[in-house]
Parts: structure tokens; C-alpha cells; sequence
């Protein structure tokens, strides 16, 4: 079976594929689970572990990597609607590509429309999409930032995420920080921005709650 080109990139897999690296990489966690001195059969609390880990990763924490890109709906700006769109408190469950441990928090995501303004959904769906794989939290804003402005044909884009880290609360310095992260282009990196105002206005008002 052919692997990923890297941890934050996507292969959509048939349902049997899927299944096939379920079954592998159970049998190489409870390799793992091993290696570092557990029997995981001596316990029936764990007995099984392996498996669920597995079907964690590729139903849920990775599902990203192994589907289709959403399909995104969008629609004529009949109106020519030229104000700011903005999407906010959008809940983020990833996975840090260095630890392979989890970061959660909010993402925000706002564009000036041109042709087309998007379905409101679309929007949480391509955030989930790439969130769920393994990545860097940079990475992560990139991606969904030039996704939008490709799909939408749009200049005026922003996207900021802001997120725990369980490999900085849980491990080396062990601090439970917030991470953020912004992405602009077009408009809102222009200074003394009516639009970038109000898009960081957004963020502190309706977007992360910590």
C-alpha cells in the first residue's frame, strides 16, 4: 500500500484500505505497547487496546488524511456583497506531528467575498479536514488559509487559530499555554484596517473561550 508523501498530507482510502491499516497497525502498537514493557493481554482493561488505538487513529484523529476534501457548496454574491464573512469559535481537535499527542482550541475564519460567497458549514468542514492529521499548528493555519482562497477565487482571506498543546502541558516544560496562530492576506494585511479590526474584534468576542 502506498504511504503518505507526509504526516499533514491526504490519501483518500476505500473503506476495505482503511480496514487493512487498521488491522496493521494494531499489530504494531501492541509491538510498541511491548517494546516499552507493557502486556497488554494480561489485562483485560487492555486486552484490546491495540485494536481501539488503531481505529482511533483512522476514524477519528487522522480521518483527515485517509478521505476526500469536502465538497464545498458555494453560491453567486447576486447581492455583490463586498463586507467581511467571518466564521468563529470553530472547534479544532489535531494532532501535533512531532509527539503525536493532541492540541484542541477555536479557529476563526473570515474572507471579503468576490463571485461566490460559501455555505456556512463548508467553512467547519474544511477546518476539520485538515485538522484531523497529524501536523504543526503553522501548518495547519497555512493550509486552511490557501485552501479558502483557492476554492472561493478569493484575495481577502484570514484565519486564526489558537490552541492547547498536550505536548507542552504534559511533557517538557509542562505548561498548559495557548498557541496562536494567524494567517492574512489582501485586505486584512493592510494597517489601520477597518476589516481587520473588526475580524480581530470577532476572535476576542465569539471565537476561543479558554
Amino acid at each position: 500500500m502506498e504511504l503518505l508523501k507526509k504526516s499533514n498530507g491526504s490519501h483518500a482510502r476505500t473503506p476495505e484500505e482503511i480496514e487493512h491499516m487498521i488491522d496493521e497497525a494494531e499489530l504494531h502498537y501492541g509491538r510498541f505497547l511491548q517494546a516499552v514493557g507493557f502486556d497488554f493481554t494480561a489485562d483485560k482493561q487492555t486486552e484490546q487496546t491495540p485494536h481501539r488505538v488503531a481505529k482511533a487513529w483512522l476514524k477519528d484523529l487522522i480521518i483527515g488524511s485517509v478521505t476526500k476534501e469536502p465538497n464545498i457548496t458555494t453560491f453567486p454574491n447576486n447581492e455583490k456583497y463586498t463586507g467581511l464573512v467571518i466564521q468563529s469559535g470553530i472547534p479544532i481537535t489535531s494532532m501535533c506531528a512531532h509527539h503525536n499527542l493532541a492540541f484542541t482550541g477555536f479557529a476563526t475564519v473570515a474572507y471579503v467575498p468576490g463571485e461566490n460567497v460559501i455555505g456556512l458549514s463548508k467553512l467547519n468542514r474544511i477546518v476539520e479536514w485538515f485538522a484531523r492529521r497529524p501536523q504543526m499548528q503553522e501548518s495547519l493555519t497555512q493550509q486552511v488559509h490557501d485552501y479558502i482562497a483557492d476554492k472561493m477565487k478569493c484575495k481577502s482571506v484570514a484565519v486564526s487559530i489558537a490552541c492547547k498543546h498536550t505536548c507542552c502541558s504534559s511533557r517538557g516544560i509542562k505548561h498548559p499555554s495557548v498557541m496562536t496562530t494567524n494567517k492574512f492576506s489582501g485586505v486584512f494585511m493592510e494597517p489601520n484596517n477597518m476589516i481587520r479590526d473588526e475580524f480581530l474584534h470577532a476572535i476576542s468576542t465569539n471565537g476561543a473561550k479558554f
